[in-house]
């Protein structure tokens, strides 16, 4: 009877067709959530006129979406640890697609909540499930800068949906936002081509599925009838969400999420509302969409960059350069008028936030063994988005007070350094794991 270790495997594969396949689909599977993130903040202006409604009653209706996906967020985990991830990511996405669409039929505030609510609740599925699969199905040299790039799909999104926006907010309104979303439709086709997690294959004793996903890994691996597939050493085989609190975790679990909430309130607060703070500024509707689509283009530099800073820092250390950096770039955009100044500090605050926004998944998934990964991920996940609910509420509520520009970015800027802090204190395992592994190689050549 033969071992064989899929952990390691996977760690020493070579980056092929089947790696590049998930990193894709993973990453077109990341962008629902970001073209998320900014279709609220997109219709603002003309669902405020159409609707009759103000900016505090507006950011309540937004964090609808988020009360969705702080629940789903806490039930997908679990669920694709016992029912796998490639089902749950699937779930997840046809759900998100079908009540989204619905949302362009909604003709009252209540009516749009409900379909908010549940189309967050299955959102909540699809992003950090995709960011823990990748995580599982990526070599470790690259794993970091793969996780990363994962992530970018939600940067892509935003993006994606600022050119939509820009295309038929103005000639066919708000509705139309939501009705493009069903395009989307052609992603579950893909996800249904994945192959399971191999660690929930494992617990089923799925054995023929596992050699055949091993193939594809590595095609001069000879499956046997007789081998036993094992994963990672320290890895318990049972994904619970007592696990987050035992075997040396707790304490990451704990900073994680108040790490998770705090980068959450930023993104949220400060993206759902940055369409309607550069009006503010003077600038028209179609204005606004276009400094918030150079925001988020600013994912071109920041997640290659993030990634490979990662890779050879490690996530915590990656963190706490980016959110600093955040944190000085948000400050100076209240202060600016100059359009061309403006785009540039935008574009290179959207560079930090989407990159140290995908350091942060990275980070997280690595943190946890593959058999509760989905679970660590989606409950770290799970706290960012209660931190995501309180954005778009802290935003309407100081435009309610009529601060200006200004001093609405200052107030957000503390949120990453609030980041930083609590990064600080938390312990990378992954660097830990590869430090001792190049010790233990050192010692072998020694000898």
């Amino acid at each position: 009877m033969r071992i064989v270790n899929t952990s390691e495997m996977i760690d020493k594969a070579k980056f092929n067709g089947f790696f590049k396949t998930i990193v894709a689909i993973c990453m077109i599977t990341t962008l629902c959530d970001g073209f998320d993130i900014n279709i609220f903040g997109l219709i603002i202006p003309t669902l405020m006129k159409d609707w009759h409604i103000g900016p505090a009653h507006i950011g309540m209706l937004a964090s609808w979406g988020m009360f969705g996906m702080i629940f789903g967020s806490m039930v997908f985990g679990p669920l694709a640890d016992s029912i796998g991830k490639r089902r749950s990511i699937l779930i997840g996405t046809a759900g998100y697609i079908i009540f989204t669409v619905a949302c362009g039929f909604t003709y009252t505030t209540t009516a749009m909540a409900i379909c908010r609510f549940i189309a967050g609740f299955c959102l909540a599925g699809i992003f950090p499930l995709a960011v823990a699969y990748t995580s599982e199905y990526s070599p470790k040299p690259i794993r970091s800068r793969l996780t990363v790039w994962v992530t970018s799909g939600m940067a892509s999104g935003t993006v994606v949906a600022a050119l939509v926006g820009i295309a038929l907010i103005g000639p066919y309104g708000w509705r139309a936002m939501f009705y493009a979303s069903g395009v989307m439709v052609i992603l579950l086709i893909a996800q249904y081509f994945l192959p399971e997690s191999i660690s929930y294959l494992k617990r089923k004793g799925q054995n023929q599925q596992i050699a055949a996903i091993l193939v594809r890994i590595d095609p001069e691996f000879k499956p046997s009838n007789e081998d036993e597939y094992q994963l990672e050493k320290k890895d318990p085989g049972k994904g619970t969400l007592s696990n987050l609190f035992t075997h040396g975790f707790a304490k990451n679990t704990i900073l994680f999420w108040c790490m998770m909430a705090v980068s959450y309130v930023f993104i949220y607060g400060v993206l759902m509302w940055l369409p309607k703070l550069m009006t503010m500024k003077g600038f028209s509707i179609t204005g606004s969409l276009f400094f918030t689509m150079t925001w988020n283009l600013g994912f071109l530099l920041g997640i290659p960059l993030y990634g490979y800073l990662q890779d050879k820092l490690g996530g915590k250390r990656t963190l706490q350069i980016g959110w600093i950096a955040e944190a000085i770039l948000v400050s100076f955009i209240g202060f600016l008028n100059a359009p061309v100044a403006l785009a540039i500090v935008l574009f290179l605050t959207g560079a930090c936030q989407h990159g140290v926004s995908g350091v942060a998944g990275s980070y997280l998934a690595q943190s946890y063994p593959a058999s509760f990964r989905a679970t660590g991920t989606t409950w770290g996940y799970a706290m960012g988005r209660i931190g995501g609910t309180a954005g778009p509420m802290i935003g309407g509520f100081l435009l309610a007070r009529n601060l200006p520009v200004t001093q609405n970015l200052m107030f957000f800027a503390m949120f990453p350094i609030i980041g930083v802090i609590f990064a600080s204190f938390t312990t990378d395992f992954f660097r830990k794991q590869l430090a001792e592994q190049a010790a233990q190689t050192v010692g072998h050549a020694a000898r």
